[in-house]
């Protein structure tokens, strides 16, 4: 079962033999639409952030062969992050890691998750890479060992995505620079929340494309999270904040939504130009947040970055990108705020 996709393809409809269907299978965007999107959109779009497979098994051994889109990589983010993948195991009611599948620096790659387990029934969740995509995923068990959906509901795909929560924001909302994708912060919170979600970060991107709000209109996620404001300007947020966010409260009225400020990051103690970009677009953002509000918008909810990763300047790689510290700070404190709507 495969978590994170917002969009359902049909396998009917996918062919090994087309390379652009059958990578479709693990794109956040849907294919159908491609011609609306911006290029940069569509291309960070074939990453698999967030995406996971859950399953069960008794198997001694797990390991994953997985091929990737372009065999990426970056000077500030572990290759294990940007194209690996890692394994979660339920224990009673809590997820807790296990093992790296560790990438070749090859478009093909096969390797261990762990070895030496009890042949015991358990549960898994296995993360996808956070910046690469990838065009096939096969998990790999002992010969005698058996493999199967889920045998529990917990942190499984509900029917219509009921309870399901949507991120849309920016490279840091995409995951960097996690040293495994399980520490991204959607996936953190994921396995918080028991709640499937959806990763629409796009590094350097996130910047309120009126195609992007009609993509979180049409997934039925009962809470969205905007976390965009590190790739707007003021300006930005100025001329294309409120058509957007209003384009979502009225197509899902039900839905919460989460508008979440700038985080406070460790370079604006210092960078004088840097810390005025920011509370100027704080600034604009929390405008249109109150606006909305007077027009009787009920369901949105301000998410302040005081406190977001912080406030000792150590939880990033360069001063802008959260390490896996920076990323368990975020999270928890933005689950002070889901839990409110959970």
């Amino acid at each position: 079962m495969i978590l994170g996709r917002g969009y359902d393809i049909p396998d009917s409809s996918v062919s090994k033999t087309d390379s652009l269907s059958y990578a479709a299978r693990f794109s956040r965007l849907p294919i159908e639409r491609k011609s609306e999107f911006r290029k940069d959109l569509w291309d960070i779009g074939r990453s698999s952030a967030g995406m996971a497979v859950r399953f069960s098994s008794n198997s001694t051994s797990i390991a994953a062969r997985w091929t990737l889109v372009q065999n990426a990589s970056m000077g500030h983010m572990p290759s294990t992050g940007i194209k690996g993948m890692d394994l979660y195991t339920l224990d009673g009611d809590k997820w807790i890691y296990i093992g790296t599948a560790r990438p070749s620096a090859k478009i093909e790659n096969n390797s261990f998750f762990i070895k030496g387990m009890k042949p015991e029934q358990r549960e898994y969740i296995a993360y996808f890479p956070l910046y690469d995509g990838v065009t096939n995923v096969e998990i790999g068990i002992d010969s005698t060992a058996q493999i199967s959906k889920p045998k529990n509901n917990i942190l499984v795909r509900q029917p219509e995505k009921k309870g399901s929560i949507l991120f849309y924001g920016t490279s840091i909302t995409q995951g960097g620079c996690a040293t495994r994708p399980g520490m991204g912060y959607t996936a953190i919170l994921e396995r918080m929340t028991g709640r499937e979600t959806f990763n629409l970060g796009f590094s350097g991107n996130g910047r309120l494309d009126k195609s992007m709000a009609k993509t979180i209109c049409d997934i039925n996620a009962s809470i969205v999270v905007l976390d965009c404001l590190p790739n707007c300007t003021d300006k930005i947020v100025r001329d294309s904040a409120y058509i957007f966010i209003k384009m979502i409260l009225d197509k899902r009225p039900a839905t919460e939504i989460f508008m979440v400020e700038n985080p406070e990051f460790p370079q604006t103690a210092v960078d004088m130009k840097m810390a005025k970009e920011l509370k100027d677009e704080d600034a604009e953002w929390l405008k249109v947040y109150e606006g909305l509000r007077k027009e009787g918008y009920k369901k949105l909810h301000y998410v302040q970055g005081v406190g977001l990763i912080g406030n000792d300047n150590e939880p990033t790689v360069d001063g802008v990108h959260l390490t896996d510290l920076g990323f368990l700070r975020f999270s928890q404190e933005l689950y002070k705020h889901l839990r409110k709507v959970l």
